[in-house]
């Protein structure tokens, strides 16, 4: 896990179902850096709402009539989705899809 506890506060988000990103990165090269550099940014994190995380994230916007939040990677190339908790600082990550994947499911 890449957070820090001080004093028995957890800084940062947890990321939950850390195995969808470790296939998507095994599956597609392309995506293992853009990845990396979200899970990175995720965990040195804390939000509050989707604003915070777009002030972060600008790419990042919440899929309507879910609890999901899709997250651009890598160019607009692949969509991260996931339900993120704000009150407990953590993100659950549903799927990692390439761009044709997304629009087929989701639009």
């Amino acid at each position: 896990m890449h957070y820090a506890r001080i004093r028995d506060r957890v800084y940062g988000v947890l990321i939950r179902n850390r195995l969808v990103v470790d296939k998507a990165m095994k599956k597609h090269a392309a995506a293992r850096k853009p990845l990396e550099q979200w899970l990175e940014a995720a965990t040195r994190s804390e939000w509050r709402n989707i604003l915070e995380v777009r002030d972060m994230l600008s790419t990042a916007d919440a899929i309507k009539g879910t609890n999901l939040t899709c997250f651009n990677i890598g160019g607009n190339s692949f969509r991260l989705i996931a339900v993120v908790s704000y009150q407990r600082q953590e993100v659950f990550v549903r799927e990692v899809l390439t761009h044709a994947d997304y629009t087929k499911r989701y639009t």
